[in-house]
């Protein structure tokens, strides 16, 4: 089958919408926040469920859009060009449905996707990350000890985004202490479970906007009905693997589009600046510099855009899923520093959009395994 990223009409009115309320209300609002108040509001999530885009891979039947991958990858890309930390919350919620997409029963589905969809959709969170562990699945210590009636679970996730103001938690916990790796389970998890706690929030130096907190289990009971099986097609150690790499691309999105932003900053800014009596642009250094950053973000897009199209075709995709988190993630941080360069002093000004896109890009090698993470994974598969 022939790779096609021609955009349906469909598509360019979506993204067309999407850019349309950046440029009219949001972009403003978030330069607005930086300069000031910093508290959580649930302004611009009401914004984004008025076009039902607060979770827009729900299918129809629970209310959602139902967008491929592709498709969401060009709205977190629209999303994250104009507020990165707006676009994490958003592939946060993506990323907490995933499991309960690829393997949750009609029940389950029917009972917590609605709740991220429309004007009044709320926020979910996807709970993995242990201060012990991070990327060590086998140094996991969040464990649920099943019984007859249920699993009684105690830890704790930390670094866990939207956790303060999650409806529900996508929480991946052992359930042996031999065999952790096979013995993985995901169990949906309601906020005001009793003995779950929401702990120390995190005041993130990246990523404005999105909350960060430690989630701790205390004796936390959950009957069985709340545990995602899918045995049939996944094991939970195989659908924690499959949700990351789905997970990667959108990563991937949100650094293409970080990336965009400080490039066309700088492009503005070559524009209009002059320097021994001529604009910048005309120095061929800058101008060099420019068409590098233009062309590196048109290969982190491709990228993206090919693991997003072997997603949504039911082909391996794993590989181009890690390719693509890990060379756009890169690329983000490079057109922000080179961005920084031409901008000069005037790039480091406190709560200036490109001060806090250079601190976004370079978070982003560090999330849904870090970059060191995804070389292994390739490795694991080419060589």
């Amino acid at each position: 089958m022939q790779m096609n990223f021609s955009l349906s009409d469909e598509q360019q009115s979506l993204v067309q919408q999407v850019r349309e309320l950046c440029n009219s209300e949001l972009r403003s609002y978030f330069r607005l926040r930086l300069e000031g108040n910093q508290d959580f509001d649930s302004w611009p999530i009401k914004k984004l469920g008025a076009l039902n885009l607060i979770c827009p891979t729900i299918p129809q039947e629970y209310g959602g859009l139902g967008l491929d991958i592709f498709t969401t990858a060009l709205i977190i890309e629209e999303i994250a060009a104009c507020w990165p930390g707006l676009a994490a919350v958003i592939d946060t919620n993506i990323h907490a449905v995933q499991p309960l997409l690829l393997a949750a029963s009609h029940k389950q589905k029917e009972k917590y996707l609605p709740l991220l969809t429309g004007e009044n959709g709320e926020l979910a969170s996807f709970a993995l990350t242990e201060s012990s562990g991070g990327s060590d699945i086998n140094a996991m210590r969040t464990y649920a000890q099943k019984n007859a009636l249920g699993f009684e679970i105690n830890g704790s996730k930390d670094y866990i985004l939207n956790a303060p103001q999650a409806c529900f938690i996508s929480l991946f916990a052992m359930t042996s202490h031999q065999n952790k790796k096979s013995s993985l389970r995901c169990f949906i998890v309601p906020k005001d479970l009793p003995g779950v706690k929401i702990k120390n929030s995190r005041e993130m130096a990246a990523l404005n906007y999105a909350e960060l907190a430690e989630v701790v289990f205390e004796n936390a009971f959950i009957e069985n009905d709340a545990v995602i099986k899918g045995e049939e097609l996944y094991s939970g150690y195989l659908l924690l693997s499959q949700t990351l790499d789905i997970g990667r691309v959108l990563v991937g999105a949100t650094s293409v589009g970080i990336a965009r932003a400080a490039f066309e900053i700088a492009r503005d800014y070559a524009n209009s600046r002059v320097q021994f009596g001529r604009l910048i642009k005309r120095h061929q250094t800058v101008a060099h510099d420019l068409v590098g950053m233009a062309t590196k973000i048109q290969m982190a897009r491709l990228m993206t855009w090919q693991a997003c199209w072997l997603i949504d075709q039911g082909e391996d995709y794993t590989v181009a899923s890690a390719m693509a988190k890990y060379a756009a993630s890169q690329i983000a941080q490079e057109v922000t520093q080179k961005a920084c360069d031409i901008l000069a002093a005037r790039s480091y000004e406190k709560g200036s959009f490109l001060e806090q896109l250079s601190r976004d890009a370079r978070v982003l090698s560090t999330i849904e395994g870090t970059n060191k993470i995804q070389k292994n994974i390739i490795a694991s598969l080419i060589i």
